[in-house]
């Protein structure tokens, strides 16, 4: 459109404000209820966007109406003369052709002067002030269409018909329309997963591992007994701040309509009489006891929408040994399908079970692969002065270095022997690691085993290629510097 030059333009406009603080804002307008505009009142606040579920697949209507104002900071006005009001948008078009009425400034007089076809992403609108109308601020009604997915954001750019800036800097941004994932699945109070603390089987008892560790230094929060143990909670959080389309149409609670969870460890201890693994209600277990489930329901969805569910094991009523396991759980649900593409599960770790024991760290530790080219070998002794048998002994590699082709350090502790026995010793070389974690290469191991640290000894020794025995620290930097640092 040709520029419409409504009032003779001053050789320079001058601006109405000198040295201002700070520039104009962008803001939504807050309009009362109701509103065929998208306005503050629709969004929560004048700088907060308007917020889309991700989820949405609702297309109709295509675009709304946002209901904007740009406003000139305090003490300042539209100078005298001809001015530019230059709207660009990211993430959107304007679904129709703008008129002259979507820039409206009390005071002055405002007409498109070029852009604002439909499709298109910029406008520039002319605004003419006689300098003493108090003209300051310029509301916008802008017909946006998001882009596919995307979030929108508005820029307005003032300036003079010479082209120097009003209320400078003379740009001014607003993010319009945000995309926000408004459903969520909580994994132990942190999105995406993550276990808050370890449940531990205690050696206090006989037989040992029978009940889990209760008491101060165990599980924080006092949500277990002897017998049962809570192993994380599992919510699903539904984002009812946020829109299922650009009608104003809220996300609800009840758009979740279905919802079931798979929780996969080990329930050896917890399928027999008295045993049981609940999430708000008792699960069921597969043949195997890899596995407990809640089938799909809108009992389930209920459920987790109304807050933190806790996922419980109880022992079951014969005294048997709590398996060390680690717990990841799968929760699939399925949303109003008129109104939301569905999604995958969502999947998290829960919490673990462990034993308590002892956990000594060799560093420096070498494959047999590298025993063949140094001619270094390591050998491990441990012993148990106790009068009884110890658990099982673990070897787990911490990290790796020249590790052979293709290996892959396993995620937890492999069995290297099923015990030590009462006043026995336990040696492990170079060839019982390498048999038990693969051709590691050269790093850091963990030996772990299930016995008191008190009943406990353990050595190293390193022989060199020249034949030489060097007897090396164990532990980790924080041990060595413990011991140095003793008062």
């Amino acid at each position: 459109m040709t520029k419409n030059v409504l009032l003779a333009a001053t050789a320079v406009s001058v601006m109405a404000f000198a040295g201002a603080a700070s520039a104009h804002t962008l803001s939504f307008r807050t309009i009362a209820a109701p509103s065929p505009l998208i306005n503050a009142t629709d969004t929560g606040g004048i700088s907060s966007p308007y917020k889309l579920a991700l989820e949405s697949s609702v297309a109709t209507p295509t675009f709304g109406t946002f209901a904007l104002t740009a406003e000139l900071s305090a003490g300042s006005q539209f100078p005298s003369g001809n001015n530019f009001v230059q709207i660009d948008l990211v993430g959107g078009t304007f679904d129709s052709n703008l008129s002259s009425a979507a820039v409206v400034a009390a005071g002055c007089t405002s007409v498109l002067s070029s852009g604002g076809a439909a499709g298109s992403t910029t406008a520039k609108f002319l605004v003419s002030s006689s300098g003493g109308g108090g003209c300051t601020a310029a509301n916008l009604d802008l017909p946006i269409k998001p882009n596919a997915g995307a979030e929108v954001s508005v820029t307005t750019t003032l300036s003079t018909e010479a082209g120097a800036p009003i209320d400078p800097p003379a740009a001014a941004t607003l993010k319009v329309l945000s995309r926000v994932d408004a459903f969520k699945v909580v994994f132990d109070s942190a999105i995406g997963g993550g276990a808050l603390g370890d449940t531990f089987a205690t050696l206090t008892v006989n037989p040992v591992y029978t009940t889990f560790k209760v008491g101060a230094d165990a599980h924080a929060g006092g949500v277990e007994t002897a017998t049962t143990g809570q192993l994380g909670t599992i919510r699903l959080v539904v984002d009812t701040t946020a829109h299922k389309d650009l009608a104003k149409n809220k996300v609800v609670v009840g758009d979740v309509t279905e919802a079931g969870v798979t929780i996969d460890g080990n329930f050896n201890a917890f399928d027999g009489a008295g045993g049981s693994a609940a999430l708000g209600t008792a699960m069921a277990f597969n043949a195997s006891k890899t596995q407990a489930s809640l089938a799909s329901s809108l009992g389930v969805a209920t459920s987790l929408t109304g807050g933190a569910v806790p996922f419980i094991v109880t022992r079951e009523t014969t005294p048997v040994a709590i398996p060390t396991s680690t717990y990841k759980a799968s929760v699939s649900y399925k949303l109003d399908a008129a109104s939301y593409n569905q999604e995958g599960p969502a999947l998290g770790d829960l919490e673990s079970i462990g034993r308590d024991g002892t956990n000594v760290v060799f560093p420096w530790m070498n494959s047999t692969a590298i025993q063949g080219a140094t001619g270094t070998s390591n050998i491990i002794r441990l012993g148990n002065i106790a009068g009884s048998a110890t658990g099982p002994v673990y070897a787990q590699v911490l990290n790796s270095v020249n590790a052979g082709a293709g290996y892959t350090p396993a995620a937890a502790p492999v069995q290297v022997f099923p015990s030590i026995a009462a006043n026995g010793e336990r040696v492990i070389n170079t060839a019982t690691l390498t048999t038990a974690l693969g051709e590691f290469g050269r790093g850091d191991v963990q030996i772990s085993v299930e016995a008191p640290s008190n009943t406990v000894t353990a050595r190293r020794y390193a022989t060199l290629a020249n034949g030489s025995v060097t007897e090396l620290n164990s532990g980790t930097v924080a041990s060595d510097q413990n011991q140095l640092n003793v008062p």
